[in-house]
């Protein structure tokens, strides 16, 4: 599995600072996370009064900042179509949304962008198209269908010291 290894421990410490972040401006929820060393469909659920609230798709980019996010990808988040599509089904059979947290390292910034609402209908605008992209967090390339996610209406949200 990649998260055993050395770059895949760094995307579980990113998603442990994301999920930090998130909830030092939402104590009244909890994060509750999928068995990260298997395959999951959803990363966690948020969850209020013991509730499902939203379905959570998490992901974490070690080498960009806000500001190449914002200028060089034009605020678009590259997904795999088929993550999105396992992650909205999951969410539209519990009735909630679908929500995308993007945490940027070097930004130390965490953007939450409602990806469906809770009948599956997508919010924000989405591009559909194959593109050879990284293969996985340990590299190598793949082509396959990838979704562009406009976050440039996403929440921001930034906390500079945590105990993680």
């Amino acid at each position: 599995m990649d998260i055993l290894t050395e770059r895949g421990a760094e995307t579980l410490r990113d998603e442990v600072r994301a999920k930090a972040i998130f909830l030092a401006t939402h104590t009244a929820y909890s994060y509750i996370e999928t068995p990260k060393d298997q395959p999951a469909s959803v990363d966690a659920f948020l969850v209020r009064d013991g509730i499902i609230r939203s379905v959570v798709e998490t992901k974490c980019r070690y080498d960009c900042d806000y500001n190449k996010f914002s200028a060089q990808y034009e605020s678009q988040w590259l997904v795999t179509m088929n993550k999105i599509e396992r992650a909205r089904a999951i969410a539209l059979g519990l009735c909630v949304p679908l929500v995308g947290f993007l945490y940027l390292r070097q930004s130390d910034l965490l953007l939450v962008q409602s990806i469906t609402d809770h009948k599956g209908m997508y919010v924000p605008d989405i591009t559909i198209k194959p593109t050879r992209t990284q293969a996985t967090v340990n590299g190598g390339s793949i082509i396959r269908s990838n979704a562009y996610i406009d976050m440039s209406g996403a929440r921001a949200y930034q906390m500079f010291s945590v105990e993680a």
